[in-house]
């Protein structure tokens, strides 16, 4: 067999050992974690923000004395895109802040602006015809609000023989999606956002949690938005359910919502292609590998 062919290898024991208190003893894990997000913080792909950050990182393994630090470019991956404002307020019936971030990708507000909310959900071609003529100015709700559960069941639990084997013969991509047409749904979830910008509407918010998310805000984007030439749509903000829900409901009971935003993003197309940041541990008797 190949491994007896190979004979056995010698274990140095040793390099183990040094190795081992390295990482436990004088880790750099966390100092490098804490300058890649506190310091350098969000690092959408092309932003100034992952330039950046790859910049203190190829400086980093530099001076640990890693061999040929250096950029491998690949793509196209598309424009790249920051926020450098963001304000989102009720202004009234009561005034309160909003727990909200920018979707990546989506345009910015073009300075401060205020109008009224509007719940217009789109899940059909046939919504679509609902809301024609009737959405310009506004702020609008594009999805109903969710139901987000009290979680008073432990977060880990034992699973039984019959619950593997129902995830063994769940096909991939099923748990989060449904088993819907994903790509189907994108198409229409964009054919949506360019129908608000036509309306001309100011903003679209959704909310930021889904059924079993527990509240957490979770924020994506457009990511159609990277090509220049795509067609226009509105800025698109993520809201914190409880939030959400509380400009739902009272749009429910007919009281008007008014919102202010300012919403400052960039687009940054100086390269469409993007890169990833490589280097090299030569070793010693084995370099030419």
């Amino acid at each position: 067999q190949p491994w007896a062919q190979q004979g056995h290898e010698r274990i140095d024991f040793d390099a183990v050992y040094r190795i081992k208190d390295e990482g436990f003893e004088r880790s750099q894990v966390m100092e490098t974690l804490g300058y890649l997000t506190d310091i350098h913080g969000p690092r959408l792909t092309n932003s100034p923000n992952f330039v950046k950050a790859a910049e203190w990182a190829m400086a980093r393994l530099t001076g640990w004395g890693v061999a040929n630090v250096r950029r491998e470019a690949w793509g196209p991956f598309g424009r790249g895109w920051s926020n450098e404002k963001f304000t989102a307020n009720v202004v009234a019936p009561q005034p309160f802040p909003l727990i909200a971030f920018s979707k990546a990708w989506a345009p910015g507000t073009n300075g401060t602006v205020t109008g009224d909310a509007v719940m217009a959900v789109i899940e059909k071609d046939e919504d679509f015809g609902t809301f024609t003529g009737t959405l310009r100015g506004k702020i609008v709700l594009a999805a109903k609000p969710p139901a987000v559960e009290a979680l008073f069941t432990p977060t880990a639990r034992r699973y039984t023989d019959e619950d593997l084997q129902g995830m063994e013969a769940q096909r991939i991509g099923d748990a989060r999606r449904g088993g819907r047409n994903f790509a189907g749904l994108q198409a229409f979830n964009r054919r949506r956002m360019e129908f608000f910008a036509k309306e001309g509407v100011l903003a679209v918010i959704e909310p930021g949690t889904g059924r079993n998310d527990h509240g957490a805000i979770l924020v994506g984007g457009p990511r159609e938005l990277r090509d220049a030439t795509a067609a226009p749509q509105p800025p698109q903000i993520v809201v914190a359910s409880e939030h959400y829900g509380r400009i739902a409901r009272t749009l429910d009971r007919k009281i008007p919502v008014s919102i202010e935003l300012n919403v400052q993003n960039r687009y940054h197309d100086q390269s469409l292609d993007t890169f990833n940041i490589v280097a090299e541990l030569p070793g010693t008797d084995r370099a030419n590998e």
